[in-house]
């Protein structure tokens, strides 16, 4: 009777090799082992299963990879009573980067941030790459103390300014964070839950990291809505310029006036700047309105006097866009305005991302003309190392510290700190937020060159309208 025929076992040898090792059995009561080499075959499968498993570009695991640890992770904390954090994490401007410098430059860009989460990755910890610039993390822990920790770590390593080819890019992040059990009993749940509070950290002026929260999810669907009927705005309508006055504290004269953009939705009514502007900037939709904002406010300053200027804000993200100094000089040209009469602000935040890239973009705007203002001066991180390394015509001090030096004599320091900041570099400063006598007492007694604030004027419709007045007043 023939021995019953085996089934091939794999088994690996000293030297990694992996040999197939099947029985045979034969007509007379014998058998046959048979040994096979299948080193080559099993690596290749090992390879694919890996290639499917993980992110190319970057080697992370990826979004199936995750799925399956997570799902694991999950399950097991539910037998030990333990919690699991997940964690969304996505690249600020990484669209505006790609565009800037290339796809072969974020993609190192990428590379680099993937191998800074793989370093912090502990026992009971993964990191992935999920697609474009979104990254994911989760943590097992019991205490809060335990996350936190995660938490600081991954912010600490993924805030270094990172080098390449030259560049020196500060990327910001957005980072969110949602809970086993306490979001959300399932991993689709939990990432809906991280990736929304990601956007909420997105969208809230110096936030980096957001915990979810019940409600964040009605939230998103109005910022949806919004974002589909802010898309519509302009061609509707429903944009309006107001202008506030900046005067020189010396004379008191209207040197010009800063272009403050306005939102009126017919069902919403006065839509905050607050909640509309960081909209645009995630959806994209800040460029078309920044050169509106920009025709719209340079057609209005060349009906005034020659002497006047118009300010205008730039946005982080118009400021990382190509060819935005040519689209600046194009605008002039087709409103007729001098460069001499256009002053852009721009924030740190606009320049840390990409130093060399700004100092090039201000250096050609200087070339042209046109006046840059440093904003929001003092809110930043690395101030004083902007101040001497950009050539800006004006600093702004951010009026958080004026509304504070009645009462504090830490930001009535600050005030004249920057003050004496701008004599020593030749800088002028105009104070943001001059609300009454006193605060413009204390100006003119440090000898601040300019102010705007509602003590001299709330924001109104275009000057050009009642001039005389708007100028003598």
């Amino acid at each position: 009777m023939c021995e019953e025929d085996s089934h091939p076992l794999a088994t690996q040898l000293g030297d990694n090799r992996v040999v197939s090792i099947a029985n045979r059995g034969l007509p007379d009561g014998g058998w046959v082992t048979t040994c096979t080499d299948i080193t080559e075959q099993h690596q290749s499968e090992a390879k694919i299963e890996h290639m499917a498993l993980h992110d190319p570009l970057t080697g992370l695991p990826n979004r199936a990879r995750f799925a399956r640890r997570l799902d694991a992770e999950i399950e097991q904390a539910a037998t030990k009573r333990k919690r699991v954090a997940v964690i969304s994490i996505d690249l600020d401007q990484f669209k505006a980067i790609n565009d800037t410098h290339g796809h072969a430059f974020g993609d190192m860009l990428l590379q680099t941030m993937a191998d800074r989460l793989a370093t912090q990755c502990r026992d009971g910890e993964i990191a992935a790459r999920l697609g474009g610039d979104e990254f994911a993390a989760a943590k097992t822990f019991i205490h809060r103390a335990e996350l936190n920790d995660y938490i600081a770590r991954l912010r600490s390593a993924l805030s270094v300014p990172v080098e390449i080819e030259g560049h020196t890019l500060t990327v910001g992040l957005g980072i969110g964070v949602a809970h086993y059990p306490e979001d959300g009993a399932k991993r689709e749940t939990l990432l809906n839950n991280a990736d929304l509070a990601r956007r909420r950290a997105k969208s809230t002026v110096g936030q980096t990291v957001c915990f979810f929260e019940s409600g964040m999810d009605e939230s998103a669907r109005e910022r949806r809505k919004l974002a589909m009927v802010l898309r519509h705005a302009q061609e509707r309508g429903e944009f309006e310029l107001l202008y506030q006055p900046q005067r020189l504290l010396r004379t008191g004269e209207v040197s010009g006036y800063e272009a403050l953009l306005r939102w009126h939705h017919p069902a919403l009514g006065l839509v905050s700047p607050c909640q509309f502007i960081p909209l645009a900037e995630e959806t994209g939709d800040i460029i078309a309105i920044g050169e509106w904002v920009l025709r719209e406010a340079c057609i209005e300053a060349r009906q005034w006097p020659v002497q006047m200027k118009v300010a205008v804000n730039l946005s982080p993200v118009q400021f990382l866009q190509p060819g935005l100094v040519d689209r600046v000089r194009a605008i002039l040209v087709e409103c007729g305005l001098s460069p001499n009469r256009l002053e852009l602000e721009i924030t740190e935040t606009a320049i840390i991302s990409d130093k060399l890239r700004a100092l090039h973009c201000l250096r050609q705007f200087k070339a042209m003309g046109v006046k840059v203002a440093l904003d929001d001066f003092g809110t930043g991180y690395s101030s004083l190392d902007t101040l001497h390394s950009f050539p800006f015509d004006k600093i702004k001090i951010d009026k958080s510290f004026l509304l504070r030096a009645e009462d504090s004599p830490q930001a009535l320091a600050i005030v004249r700190t920057v003050l004496a900041l701008g004599r020593s570099l030749s800088i002028p400063v105009l104070a943001e937020g001059v609300e009454n006598e006193r605060q413009l007492r204390i100006l003119q007694s440090e000898g601040c060159d300019e102010a705007q604030g509602y003590y001299f004027g709330h924001p109104a419709p275009a000057p050009s309208l009642a001039l005389p007045k708007a100028v003598n007043s």
